[in-house]
């Protein structure tokens, strides 16, 4: 095998031309490179190159690099640190304005609530008592007396069955009853016959003319009679109770008013089959000459009002009219799901301008709470440990917790908390910690909120 020309493992590398050596070392010399090439067995051996036709970086191409990632960092810079540090400046400009120099806050002191306030609160107006009627005999429909819309009085008639087959379970009632008087008259003859005959046989029982026998039969015969009697009157009794019972059946043929109301619903017409088990009542109908008010008072204001008291309904059908009622009863429960007192209202209604159905607004007048003090509603404040007040005693600002009543719009009613001599601070900001000296602005300088 022919050897292939020599060439050396580093591209790029011209082979030097040696002096010539000797021939012993030339020949051994060969011999290995040829060995490294193709091996010992003669075969060739791949070697991967480095290739040297890469593109090189510019110096361009670094400066360009390193200048975009100073800007990034740049960037960063302005828009975290910055932020932070001017937040960091104000947060010990204001810590050393009020360590150096004390804050000046407005206070007011608390007021008392006036004798008596005012409560508008939603109403439901419902009649004073309403009914259905349902026929309580079973019949026919014949005539009509009134019709929806219609003022009746009590036991005015409204409506009339018939009902011919009660009619005739009356008439077999008072056959039977016929009967009865009869049984019981032929009763009381047989009565009358035994005991006859019983006094004649003991007068002769008496001479020795009738056996034993013959008289203790007379006797029981008497006895008979006597329990055929009962029995008679018993069923005279009883024929002329289902006679009555019928006749009252039958009186429900003529349907009645169960009070003075107004009809607010008919169901059937002429014709129709009822009886008291029918799906729909035959009328419905309302008292409405006296109303029933119904108001959901909160419990702020529950212990506020009692029984006798007025109060004024009004609605928006009559703007500007108010009509006046009584405070009757209340539910004497606070419902633990609204947290209200549901207490009824009587509203007179004689010129029937109200209807049972409506919607207005009730305004109760509430006595005065002796206990409470009105603060302006600027000056609470809501965390997470409650309700609280800052007042000012010794030119330091101190907080108190506080129980709120009711609001009354520009300022809210403190039930607990307050004795009435304090000074509330009316606007608390979020820089006041307790103890912080603090300059107080001159009552005259603090407006009061109106009344």
């Amino acid at each position: 095998m022919t050897s292939p020309p020599l060439t050396t493992d580093r591209p790029g590398h011209e082979p030097s031309h040696a002096p010539a050596r000797s021939a012993e070392n030339t020949t051994a010399t060969q011999a290995a490179v040829h060995d490294a090439a193709y091996g010992r067995d003669g075969e060739a051996i791949v070697r991967e190159t480095v290739p040297t036709d890469l593109p090189r970086i510019g110096v361009g191409a670094v400066l360009l690099l390193v200048a975009a990632l100073l800007c990034l960092l740049g960037g960063l810079f302005v828009l975290g640190y910055l932020p932070a540090k001017a937040r960091h400046e104000r947060a010990h400009a204001t810590a050393a304005a009020l360590t150096g120099s004390a804050p000046v806050v407005s206070v007011v002191r608390p007021e008392p609530p006036a004798d008596s306030t005012e409560l508008v609160l939603p109403a439901n107006v419902e009649a004073f008592q309403q009914t259905a009627i349902y026929p309580r005999a079973s019949g026919y429909l014949h005539r009509l007396a009134v019709d929806i819309g219609d003022t009746v009085e009590a036991n005015q008639l409204l409506a009339e069955l018939e009902t011919p087959e009660t009619d005739a379970q009356l008439g077999r009632a008072r056959a039977a009853a016929q009967q009865a008087e009869a049984s019981l008259a032929k009763a009381e003859v047989d009565l009358a016959l035994a005991e006859s005959t019983f006094r004649r046989y003991d007068e002769v029982a008496q001479a020795g003319g009738v056996a034993r026998q013959e008289l203790d039969e007379k006797r029981t015969q008497v006895d008979q009679a006597r329990a055929g009697v009962n029995v008679a009157r018993a069923n005279l009794e009883a024929a002329r109770a289902e006679i009555q019972h019928l006749e009252a059946l039958k009186s429900f043929a003529r349907i009645t008013a169960p009070f003075a109301g107004v009809i607010t619903a008919r169901n059937y017409d002429v014709g129709a089959l009822l009886s008291p088990s029918s799906a729909r009542p035959l009328f419905q109908m309302e008292q409405i000459d006296t109303l029933r008010v119904f108001v959901n008072v909160p419990q702020t204001s529950a212990t506020a009002i009692e029984p006798g008291q007025k109060a004024e309904l009004r609605v928006s059908n009559y703007p500007g009219r108010a009509f006046q009622g009584k405070l009757v009863r209340s539910a004497g429960s606070i419902d633990p799901t609204t947290r209200t007192l549901r207490v009824e209202i009587h509203v007179p209604n004689t010129d029937r301008l109200l209807y049972a159905g409506m919607y207005g607004q009730v305004r109760l007048t509430l006595t005065k709470n002796r206990h409470a003090w009105l603060v302006p509603a600027s000056a609470l404040i809501y965390n997470a440990d409650g309700l609280s007040v800052a007042i000012v005693e010794n030119d330091a600002v101190h907080f108190r917790e506080v129980t709120a009543g009711r609001d009354h719009g520009t300022r809210i009613e403190i039930l607990e908390g307050l004795t009435g001599t304090e000074q509330v601070i009316t606007n608390p900001g979020e820089h006041l910690l307790e103890g912080l000296p603090v300059e107080v602005v001159a009552a005259k300088d603090v407006e009061k909120p109106k009344k």
